[in-house]
């Protein structure tokens, strides 16, 4: 009998705590529509309501290929959102993969709260990298363990890659950018739904890594983005990256009509219209796969379909050059950039490590560079120029051995990566009435390496690649399994504490650090000299001071990148604003 009774009241015990925590899980949206989510746990294992694979536009198929998103319809019945969403379409050249992942149905975002919220937080969208062809806003990349320590809500979305996101006609019929068009319709729905779980509209941080740091300046220029965030932090990337910035005059319609002819929809000469209703008939696994051959040599160019500038029409995107934008509304807003020491890892490793890839670069190596480094928009006579430039500042005229590892690594961080920042502060920089700016140098060794995912092993070190910092902020190395040592040492744990801090606090106030951080104030930066924050143990494993203050980052690989003019739009596409182009070059 005593049994009997323990049993009824456990079980009504167990009944009630269920119907508590599945209120706690239930939300509804301002339109009616109702969401049930499930719960994680953070590192620590402070409670998470998760809501995973939310559809914040309608389907981008059929008729909606190559069309502005369409916000989404309100829904009837409650949506269980306890999984991740398929990821859009792609195919991944970092990692040298052949394989077509994903699906075209693919514009979902995942949220992330506090279990417990008593005021409204602040809200930190991630824009994942992957030059624009791969990479998603899914749990195993990119999930809350981390953050979720702190009183945020934090937000991955998916967005439309390669071809399907970004091909253009430069007309009407695919105007093109339409996966930074995916991202300003998440941002809008984010601004009319967050409340509802418990996050401030008025508090949105926007963040994002490699080609997601360039959609964040991006969007610190598009007029359709104004006033839906409020902080920035760009990591890795700007929109002058020479891979994410826009098409030379005439490319992204060379390779649309290009794509076309392989599709069997050539261009008539007349009317894309035509044309672009034959490619929505052809199978989004057929268009995913047609982007490799677009790579003149190796895998590059690294971003075959980049962002355009729109001509003048309802929805455009941009409409100028970001190069020679003066006053964007971006200006208002605090920002945080930085770029890792050996960013050009990301494609060395591998010529580094594989004798193979490195014979094939050595024997191509004047068109390997003006293709990788996006100088052959240029005529042939000057790229010779520029790389005798390159060949005397990097090599002393040796090209590549053993002895120059690093200077081909440099060479790489510094064209793809570090002289775009540069460039993207030099311009804001020359306009008074900006925002606080704070610039970062990311050098941690930790017991594992992006290197290895960039295929180039796990038996040698190559530095702090591309996107190191990620397994700091995220809990990529827990949830995959691409790196050879998947458990972090002290060190990495001090590290990870200290970039979410630093990124969370800049989500609360626009200040990385309104109190110290690890003994350190980060000091704002206005001018060159850059004043920065050093973060990481220097590749020491014995050195115990993790961030410092320096100033001077690179000068002389700066002002050799400024000097050579490289990616500047050539001469003959009377693109160029003399008077712009004068506010950007010049020495540090």
């Amino acid at each position: 009998m005593f049994k009997a009774i323990t049993l009824i009241l456990c079980s009504y015990f167990i009944l009630c705590c269920d119907s508590r925590t599945a209120e706690k899980l239930k939300v509804q949206l301002p339109d009616g529509s109702r969401l049930l989510g499930r719960y994680l746990t953070s590192d620590s294992g402070r409670g998470i309501r998760a809501f995973m694979g939310v559809p914040y536009a309608e389907k981008p198929i059929g008729e909606l290929r190559w069309k502005a998103p369409q916000k989404k319809k309100a829904w009837d019945d409650e949506l269980k959102a306890y999984y991740d969403p398929p990821i859009c379409i792609q195919r991944d050249p970092f990692r040298r993969d052949y394989e077509i992942t994903g699906c075209e149905d693919c514009l979902y975002l995942n949220v992330y709260a506090p279990e417990v919220i008593r005021d409204p937080v602040p809200v930190m969208i991630f824009f994942h990298g992957g030059g624009l062809m791969c990479g998603s806003g899914i749990k195993p990349f990119y999930g809350p363990d981390s953050l979720l320590e702190h009183d945020v809500i934090y937000i991955g979305i998916n967005y439309r890659l390669g071809p399907l996101g970004f091909l253009s006609t430069g007309d009407d019929n695919c105007p093109g950018n339409f996966g930074l068009k995916d991202q300003v319709i998440a941002l809008k729905w984010i601004q009319e739904n967050i409340a509802s779980f418990g996050g401030n509209p008025n508090l949105v941080t926007i963040f994002g890594e490699s080609a997601g740091g360039g959609a964040v300046t991006y969007h610190m220029q598009s007029k359709l983005s104004k006033g839906l965030f409020h902080r920035g932090i760009a990591q890795s990337g700007t929109n002058l990256a020479p891979w994410g910035a826009v098409a030379h005059k005439g490319v992204a319609e060379e390779r649309a009509q290009e794509l076309g002819k392989m599709m069997g929809c050539t261009f008539d000469g007349q009317d894309y219209g035509k044309m672009i209703e034959c490619l929505r008939d052809v199978s989004a696994e057929d268009i995913t796969k047609a982007f490799y051959d677009f790579f003149k040599w190796d895998t590059d160019p690294m971003v075959p379909f980049p962002p355009v500038v729109e001509h003048e029409h309802e929805g455009a995107f941009i409409t100028e050059n970001p190069r020679f934008v003066m006053n964007p509304h971006g200006l208002n807003i605090p920002l945080m950039t930085g770029v890792t020491s050996e960013e050009g890892a990301l494609k060395t490793g591998a010529f580094i490590y594989n004798d193979d890839l490195r014979e094939e670069l050595l024997k191509n190596w004047e068109k390997a560079l003006s293709t990788s480094l996006y100088y052959d928009h240029h005529d042939s006579q000057k790229q010779e120029e520029i790389t005798k430039k390159i060949d005397e500042f990097y090599f002393n005229n040796q090209r590549l051995t053993s002895n120059n590892n690093q200077n081909l690594t440099n060479l790489w961080t510094d064209a793809w990566f570090f002289h775009a920042m540069v460039d993207y502060l030099k311009l804001r920089f020359s306009n008074e009435n900006r925002n606080k700016t704070y610039v970062y140098l990311f050098t941690h060794k930790g017991a594992s390496s992006f290197t290895e995912i960039f295929k180039a092993g796990s038996e040698n070190y190559y530095g702090t690649a591309h996107a190191e910092e990620l397994q700091y902020l995220f809990p990529i190395r827990k949830d995959l399994h691409y790196f050879f040592s998947s458990i972090p040492t002290e060190q990495d744990k001090r590290i990870s504490k200290i970039l979410t801090k630093l990124w969370v606090n800049f989500a609360y106030f626009g200040n990385p650090t309104p109190t110290e951080v690890e003994g350190q104030i980060w000091k704002e930066t206005s001018s060159f000299p850059l004043d920065y924050l050093r973060i990481g143990n220097e590749m020491d494993e014995n050195n115990d001071n993790l961030v410092s203050l320096e100033k001077d980052l690179y000068p002389e690989r700066a002002n050799f990148w400024t000097d050579l003019s490289a990616h500047y739009p050539a001469d003959d596409e009377n693109l160029l604003d003399p008077n712009s182009k004068a506010n950007v070059k010049g020495e540090l």
